[in-house]
């Protein structure tokens, strides 16, 4: 079965400000401390002064979008002018996705890099664009050094998005 961009809900975090002009050229993976409907709870309350531009299900079934891609989501501290974040629910060991939600997560990160101009490759430091986890952004970053798959688990990730891009078939439409 072909992998395919989930139903996109709509939701909005009071946590964002603007861009200022400041240009994507940065995908953030962001994983969650818990279940997709906490997550998504906690993105969009003030208390957190946290949020994310999409958040995907454990499942990858469903996905929430918090924050427009045109508006600066409060995700990644010195790049947050500069990148779209992007949250996978979590309820396991930190840096472990399912296979499903790899896969979809690669599929939803190729409508963002064909979308937005953004190169399909690792940005190992955030400085370069491209597509990185948390924890490649150090303390510009916040810190968040757990943030992510394991080494082997982000190349998987990287082959994955590699394919899906070779896929093609995007729709047009799919975030705001």
């Amino acid at each position: 079965m072909a992998i395919v961009l989930p139903p996109l809900v709509q939701r909005a975090s009071p946590n964002r400000s603007a861009r200022h002009g400041t240009g994507i050229d940065l995908l953030v993976w962001h994983e969650t401390a818990g279940a997709y409907a906490g997550a998504v709870a906690w993105l969009c309350n003030t208390d957190s002064q946290a949020s994310a531009h999409v958040v995907i299900r454990e499942d990858g079934q469903q996905a929430t979008q918090l924050v427009p891609l045109a508006v600066k989501a409060w995700h990644a501290c010195a790049y947050n002018p500069r990148s779209v974040g992007v949250e996978h629910a979590n309820v396991t060991a930190k840096g472990y996705a399912t296979e499903e939600q790899l896969r979809v997560s690669a599929r939803v990160f190729g409508w963002l890099c064909l979308h937005l101009n953004v190169p399909p490759r690792w940005s190992r430091d955030g400085r370069s664009p491209g597509v990185c986890r948390h924890l490649d952004l150090g303390a510009l970053g916040c810190g968040h050094t757990q943030c992510g798959p394991d080494l082997s688990g982000w190349l998987h990730f990287l082959d994955l998005l590699h394919h899906e891009l070779a896929r093609g078939g995007f729709r047009k439409t799919w975030a705001k």
